[in-house]
């Protein structure tokens, strides 16, 4: 018998998936630190050819490999996808230890570096299979009603998983410096764990088994996009995760340039540690995004994210100098950007066609890394016009303070590559050179009183005041086409120049003739950078109002709903995910108009007949959804809608390609009802989807009631009366099924 979806989230599959791929993250991020410690320890790369260079390696493989990653994830079983490269993951450990050995202990040092710096490629290859089937899994793995809740979970773990995976990685390489290979072996043992952890997922049957191997990779990539715009849920829930990757990359280089302005400036592994509190804050709010979802995809979770993420963004900006309470706004960002994305992953995996989930989360990861160019691309940019705009003033240099040849590099201890010390022979004398700061030791106590805090807990973790911030600089600019180039060695030809910045003194060395670089003080454009992300997110907000007009009444009524009943959508499959459709309900007040919008995941209006109290739900609530979801009619008063009026906005609707809601339980109205219901369906062709929604138990102390929002199938007639039967009997139906009740199961 193949495997039914759980009703819980306390299975062996689920947490044999959870297990293997947090162990999978945290491989994935101690390999690409550890790899970037060692290029910089070796001087096979620059600091800053390998900050860039690495994410590179690492993302690449999801915008090469999309197509295939999600033609294998749904040809074959999910399960077989998920343990091929688990023990994938146990190869490339090995090649990691094959390079780390060959650089440290096998006298090839170079050699052993690409090998290393390979494995971050191997690693990103990994992600970008693993990932399509981990999401498509999900789906075949939980029943609907619970899907949020674990993606919750998963999201969680993922984020948990690149924290301690980026911090060990930091970690691993500051312990194991001389002996590199002990960090291959330690990721070796881990990667077999989660090999064996993947055997306690069940075996997944494949989704399209008949699916042939695509003869033009480009093809099943631009039908899958056609696909997700076609459809309104998986267009709203693509763009939305595309924007949360594309401000993941954009805040993480603003970061890096906030670090980079301090005086003393942050090294990579203080601002590193830093930008990670982004992902405990996603740890934290993804639980609990998946917990208040309850039993459906609570896309009201979204403007709140939004709101929440807009008003920390601002906060950050405000506190850029105050690195205590710059940590906290970070985590807030983090926090709100759960809620953000687990109604939108949830929606993807759940709206996604069931024969092409992995083709579908695989072709989302290609837009994904299209957003995050876009984010690289935008940063440069705003840069750029820091330094026309003046915001980022250019600094005066002293050139050439001396020219000769380097016969001395002194590095910081356990610093990976960082200078402290550079001694140049000239024609006339042996010069050392050390950048020193000219502040008072008052003034450097009072810069970073406010980081101590944050100091402390790194100290607690391993790290030596040394890790925690540069007090010197000595920078070696690198020509842009020299991408794979190493750092200066001794015996190098030199040109040595100096600037001041904020009473700090930097030394600026390159290969004579190479041209010297402008320097632009940019302390004041991270506070720009924060706020610019504030804006942006505030206008994909909008942008997804425009898809969702109903967005604000959702997030309103899921607010004020909290604790009062147990709502869980049922027979989702049946709503289509594009086009005009009729729902038919019971629904004949707000509050089940409410219930019924927020358990859909299109744009819906509903034509509601008013009496004295169908809008009695809250003075706000009544007056947003009158005016985002409702179509009221008043029959008999002379300043309402007439029938001609609702019939009116009605065709709208439908002619929009919504979702139009029409109660059948109206008795006294049930003429003018099945009139209008046979104009629009005659006008449009709208399919009738027939739909219940109520409670199916009395409320009892200190419980909950359960109230049930349940699609069906389209009758084969659309008679008023049948359309009431069917209501019926699906209301009948999930008051004796509940406890099995599941989308594919009705």
């Amino acid at each position: 018998m193949s495997y039914q979806p759980a009703e819980n989230l306390n299975n062996r599959t689920f947490i044999g998936l959870i297990t293997a791929q947090f162990l999978a993250g945290f491989n994935d991020q101690a390999i690409h630190v550890a790899a970037m410690f060692y290029a910089i320890h070796t001087a096979i790369l620059s600091e800053a050819k390998a900050i860039t260079l690495m994410p590179i390696l690492f993302y690449a493989p999801w915008a090469i490999f999309c197509t295939l990653a999600g033609h294998f994830a749904d040809r074959y079983s999910k399960t077989v996808t998920l343990r091929v490269w688990k023990f994938s993951e146990v190869l490339i450990s090995l090649f990691l230890l094959l390079g780390f050995y060959l650089g440290s202990s096998g006298g090839m040092p170079h050699t052993g570096g690409w090998i290393v710096m390979s494995c971050v490629f191997l690693m990103g290859t990994h992600a970008a299979f693993f990932a399509p089937a981990k999401y498509g899994a999900m789906p075949e793995i939980l029943r609907p009603h619970i899907l949020s809740q674990g993606n919750g979970i998963l999201e969680s773990t993922t984020f948990l998983a690149s924290i301690l995976g980026t911090v060990s990685g930091g970690l691993l390489f500051n312990y194991y410096r001389d002996t590199p290979a002990m960090i291959a072996v330690v990721l070796l043992v881990l990667s077999v764990i989660g090999a064996g952890t993947s055997f306690m997922i069940a075996w997944l049957p494949a989704a399209s088994p008949e699916r042939l191997f695509p003869a033009n990779l480009f093809k099943p990539l631009v039908e899958n996009l056609k696909i997700m715009f076609r459809s309104r849920p998986l267009a709203l829930a693509v763009l939305g995760i595309a924007f949360f990757v594309f401000m993941v990359s954009y805040m993480r280089a603003s970061m890096l340039m906030h670090g980079e302005t301090r005086n003393p400036r942050w090294n990579e592994q203080y601002t590193s540690l830093i930008v990670a509190t982004v992902a405990l804050g996603v740890g934290l709010g993804s639980p609990l995004a998946g917990y208040f979802s309850g039993g459906k995809i609570e896309l009201g979770l979204v403007p709140f994210g939004c709101m929440g993420m807009t008003i920390a963004l601002v906060l950050s900006a405000i506190a850029l100098q105050h690195t205590a309470v710059l940590v906290i706004t970070l985590i807030m960002i983090g926090f709100f950007s759960g809620f953000y994305m687990v109604p939108l992953y949830t929606l993807l995996q759940h709206r996604a066609p069931k024969k092409s989930k992995g083709e579908l989360v695989a072709t989302s990861n290609f837009i994904n890394v299209t957003g995050a160019i876009a984010a690289s691309i935008l940063f440069f940019l705003l840069v750029q016009a820091g330094q026309v705009t003046n915001l980022t003033p250019l600094i005066q240099v002293q050139d050439k303070v001396a020219e000769g040849k380097i016969t001395d590099i002194k590095y910081v201890p356990h610093k990976h590559g960082k200078i402290e010390k550079v001694t140049v022979e000239t024609k006339d004398a042996i010069i050392d050179f050390t950048a020193k700061s000219k502040k008072t030791s008052e003034e450097i106590k009072q810069q970073q009183a406010d980081q101590d805090g944050f100091r402390e807990v790194l100290r607690a973790i391993g790290f030596e005041d040394d890790d925690l911030i540069d007090e010197r600089t000595v920078s070696f600019p690198d020509n842009f086409f020299d991408v794979l180039g190493g750092a200066l060695q001794i015996g190098d030809p030199a040109t040595v120049s100096s600037y001041e910045l904020r009473g700090v003194e930097h030394l600026l060395i390159r290969k004579t003739g190479q041209p010297l670089d402008s320097i632009y003080d940019k302390e004041r454009l991270p506070r720009y950078l924060f706020l610019g992300a504030a804006l942006m997110t505030v206008a994909i907000l909008f942008l997804l109002w425009r898809k969702l007009p109903d967005f604000f009444v959702r997030t309103l009524f899921w607010f004020k709903s909290l604790g009062k009943y147990q709502l869980k959508a049922v027979g989702m499959q049946n709503l289509p995910t594009e086009g005009p459709v009729i729902l038919a309900t019971n629904c004949n007040n707000l509050l089940s108009c409410l219930q019924l919008v927020s358990a859909t995941d299109r744009s819906t209006k509903v034509i509601l007949i008013e009496d004295r109290t169908s809008l009695h739900h809250g003075t706000l609530l009544s007056w947003l959804a009158e005016r985002a979801i409702l179509i009221t009619v008043k029959p008999g008063a002379d300043n309402s809608l007439s029938w001609a009026d609702a019939k009116r906005e009605a065709l709208e609707t439908l002619q929009g390609g919504h979702l139009l809601a029409i109660s059948m339980e109206h008795p006294e109205h049930a003429g003018a009802v099945a009139a209008l219901m046979e104009e629009v369906w005659q006008q449009t062709g709208a399919p009738i989807v027939p739909v219940f929604c109520g409670a199916i138990d009395d409320s009892t102390l200190g419980v909950s009631p359960r109230v049930r929002v349940v699609f069906g199938e389209s009758p084969a007639t659309t008679s008023p009366e049948t359309l009431r039967a069917e209501i019926t009997k699906l209301g009948d139906w999930i008051r004796l099924n509940d406890d099995s009740a599941g989308s594919e199961h009705h």
